[in-house]
């Protein structure tokens, strides 16, 4: 099995190439799989990203929950703590800053952000994934230290943590250290999976 540097250039390469095109037609078919899941639509508080990298872009399913009426929110650096996040309420008519490493973010000023916890589910970004539900993701570790306490608590289970990705991003194997914090379901342009 390749090292989870290799796994990462990889797929960071292939995403890259994938045609735009390619990568809206997923993003539709992914938005249309969480609209069917009765589960997840019944969510109220529901965490978003902003697409990079040639990920699969979450705003054709931010455009459909927004006419659900749903709260919409997107990850923010806490300034008080290195590399974990807290999440801001997001319209999509915001005006976005960048933070320290240039990733827009909402303005903490304008809307107090909350804790993971205070969210019904997350969508995660991710560069890998396997049938076991372990999430490979850019390697800072933020999604991990910030719900860390899911692995000490178990029985708090929010937010329910949905990885979103292309299906290529599918490995059979990959490494879970003791901190890698698992997700619930992934759902790629194939459909949603969930695991145990």
């Amino acid at each position: 099995m390749p090292n989870p540097k290799e796994i990462r250039q990889i797929i960071r390469a292939r995403r890259r190439t994938l045609r735009r095109r390619a990568c809206e037609k997923n993003s539709s078919a992914a938005a249309t799989h969480f609209i069917r899941n009765i589960a997840l639509i019944r969510c109220r508080r529901i965490a978003l990203y902003l697409a990079a990298d040639g990920e699969l872009d979450p705003r054709p399913l931010a455009d459909r929950l927004c006419q659900l009426n749903k709260k919409l929110y997107l990850p923010v650096l806490r300034p008080s703590h290195h590399k974990a996040l807290w999440f801001s309420e997001f319209h999509q008519d915001d005006r976005l800053q960048p933070n320290r490493f240039g990733i827009a973010e909402p303005d903490i000023r304008h809307r107090k952000p909350i804790p993971a916890w205070g969210l019904d589910l997350i969508i995660l970004p991710l560069v890998a994934f396997n049938n076991e539900g372990t999430r490979m993701g850019m390697g800072g570790g933020y999604y991990d230290r910030t719900l860390a306490y899911q692995l000490i608590h178990q029985q708090w289970n929010r937010p329910t943590l949905i990885g979103y990705a292309h299906e290529f991003q599918r490995m059979e194997a990959l490494p879970r250290r003791h901190w890698d914090v698992p997700l619930h379901g992934v759902i790629t342009e194939c459909g949603y999976q969930q695991f145990r």
